[in-house]
């Protein structure tokens, strides 16, 4: 996201040092393998949900799996576009329709995941310790929820990026051509930030917190240890992406934040928003099929385990030395008969 004030200031701040491009070969290298792992990680937990009935129709799987696919989606869609940029440091095709097109991508797609992760802390909440109340009301507190996660930054982007009366001025050296022209005004940009980026990241990390602290409570207050293994479940499949996400957005909303009620933007937190947190966020997302699998656990459980597959490899390859032992079954002694001898005397 970009820097918000006035205009002027938000021009200079992210257009500093713009003569001096840094050198991204070693994040090149770093983002291709990450890429290629997630991906097919990626690709055997969606097969995993095709073959397995069960994890399809448990609820608990169903934001999980809207996670992982709104991640892969923005894996496969523009992690190509920032690896392009890494190599070349410009846009692949430096035209403001692509740029329109490719902050379209990036900012509906890290919106979706924050709502979907901000629903699912409020609704583990539920399934938790209201499990019958969310089951009776599933269609509203389950289904909806998810589909407006879905269908509000689709609507809300599509209209300001490419309907809002204002001409975007697009660098072209800059990740994801250095945003669109609405991130420049005031009241729109802080729209953005307060309400697409603050809020839903603020309800995640208390809504956690909160559900954390309920669940420490009841297991040392009930004593229940069957009934703390299935909470604890629960938990751990939505904690282990929500700290991820949290940890790598809470400090750039804080960054933007600051940015947006302070008079005056400091160097370092312009430099940290343009050069560290905007290329931490595709870290999260590449990461997030991986952590996933704490949570989900047979599938967690069966991925880990083809790693074995490596040492039948090895076994193959490597010379055999052993000898090889022959068991010999035991034969028994039959006498010979007696033959008569005919020099006998």
């Amino acid at each position: 996201m970009t820097i918000i004030g006035d205009n002027n200031t938000i021009l200079n701040s992210t257009s500093f040092n713009q003569n001096k491009l840094p050198n991204y070969s070693v994040g090149f290298w770093i983002y291709l393998i990450m890429f290629i792992l997630s991906i097919c990680c990626s690709i055997f937990i969606f097969l995993q949900f095709i073959f397995k009935r069960t994890l399809r129709t448990n609820i608990n799987n169903h934001v999980v799996l809207a996670v992982l696919i709104s991640s892969f989606l923005q894996v496969i869609s523009e992690l190509p576009l920032v690896l392009v940029y890494f190599r070349t440091n410009i846009a692949l095709i430096p035209s403001d329709t692509f740029c329109a097109i490719w902050c379209y991508v990036d900012y509906v797609f890290n919106v979706i995941i924050l709502l979907l992760i901000c629903h699912a802390s409020i609704e583990r909440y539920l399934l938790v310790f209201h499990h019958l109340f969310i089951y009776r009301h599933l269609i509203l507190l389950h289904y909806l929820p998810i589909i407006f996660s879905i269908i509000y930054p689709c609507l809300f982007y599509f209209g300001f990026i490419f309907f809002y009366p204002c001409i975007s001025q697009y660098d072209y050296t800059k990740i994801t051509c250095q945003g669109p022209c609405y991130l420049f005004e005031r009241i729109p940009g802080s729209i953005d930030l307060l309400i697409n980026l603050a809020l839903p990241l603020f309800i995640s990390i208390l809504s956690n917190i909160f559900l954390l602290s309920r669940v420490v409570h009841q297991k040392h207050r009930m004593k229940q240890q069957q009934k703390w293994k299935k909470n604890r479940r629960l938990v751990i499949q939505l904690i282990s992406i929500v700290i991820v996400h949290n940890l790598i957005w809470l400090p750039i909303i804080i960054c933007l934040l600051i940015e947006l009620f302070s008079p005056i933007v400091d160097q370092v937190l312009i430099d940290l928003s343009v050069n560290l947190f905007t290329y931490s966020i595709y870290i999260a997302i590449m990461i997030c099929p991986f952590v996933s699998l704490l949570g989900l656990h047979d599938i967690g459980r069966q991925f880990f385990s083809q790693t074995s597959i490596s040492n039948k490899i090895l076994n193959i390859i490597r010379p055999r030395t052993r000898t090889r032992v022959i068991h010999v079954s035991p034969v028994s002694l039959i006498p010979l008969p007696k033959l008569n001898n005919k020099f006998e005397k």
